[in-house]
C-alpha cells in the first residue's frame, strides 16, 4: 500500500511537471494539483480495496 501511495504521488508530480513545462508556467500549478488528486485517487483505491478483503 505504501508503494501504491508512492507511485501515484510520484506519477502526479511527474505528468504535472511535464504539463507544468509543456505549457510554460510559471508556477507549479499541474504537478501540485495532480499530485493531490492522485494521492486521493490512490487513497481511495486502497480505501476499496481494503472493504473488500
Amino acid at each position: 500500500m505504501a508503494f501504491q501511495l508512492f507511485g501515484a504521488c510520484l506519477a502526479g508530480a511527474i505528468v504535472g511537471r511535464w504539463l507544468d513545462a509543456r505549457l510554460h508556467l510559471e508556477r507549479p500549478l499541474f504537478a501540485v494539483f495532480l499530485t493531490i488528486f492522485f494521492l486521493f485517487a490512490a487513497l481511495y483505491s486502497i480505501y476499496r480495496q481494503l472493504l473488500k478483503d
